[in-house]
Order: structure tokens, then C-alpha cells, then sequence
């Protein structure tokens, strides 16, 4: 289930895959997935240093999984605080500028 969220693209950045995009904005990205005990849903988090407001963060993405071959962005936080749905449309508009939309 990793690579059909590694592998699919944002409707506004098709030009480029999840992987790749997480891969070229986050320094030293890790990921890692697991079945949530509380919906029994796979998730799969991307990990990693970004810079917000001129400054490196900490940041988690986490994907979940929606059926077999679906999936949106659950969570979005930096250093640990959870950002709302405009951050996550930025986080994704600036991911995509970065890797040449």
C-alpha cells in the first residue's frame, strides 16, 4: 500500500509524484506505515526537516488510506502541532513549486 500513495499525485501537481515530492522538500525524509488500532485504516507517515517562516521544522505528513486505491492527507503538524487545511494546500503548493511544477 506504500507505493499506491508513493506513487499517486496532488490534483494540483500531477507533474510529480507523492514520493518525489516529499523526497526533494523534506531533508533527510523518513517513512514509515502502520494500521491505526483506533480506525483499523493503513496510514503511512513522511517525516522530516522542513523550513517555515525561514526556519527549519520538524514535519509530519500522514496519508490514509481509503479502500485499495485511495487516499488523502490525514494529518499535517510541525514540531508536533497540528496545521489546518490551508497549511496543508500550501505545504502542497510549495512542494510542488520546489520540484519545478
Amino acid at each position: 500500500m506504500d507505493d499506491t500513495i508513493k506513487k499517486g499525485y496532488f490534483d494540483t501537481c500531477k507533474k510529480h509524484n507523492v514520493e518525489t515530492l516529499v523526497n526533494s522538500f523534506f531533508a533527510n525524509p523518513k517513512w514509515e506505515s502502520f494500521v491505526s488500532p483506533d480506525d483499523d485504516k493503513y496510514h503511512l507517515n513522511a517525516s522530516g526537516q522542513i523550513t517555515y517562516d525561514n526556519k527549519p521544522v520538524n514535519a509530519v505528513i500522514q496519508f490514509e488510506m481509503e479502500g485499495d486505491d485511495k487516499w488523502q492527507i490525514n494529518a499535517f503538524e510541525i514540531n508536533e502541532e497540528a496545521q489546518n487545511d490551508l497549511m496543508v494546500a500550501e505545504l502542497i503548493n510549495e512542494m510542488c513549486l520546489s520540484a519545478g511544477n
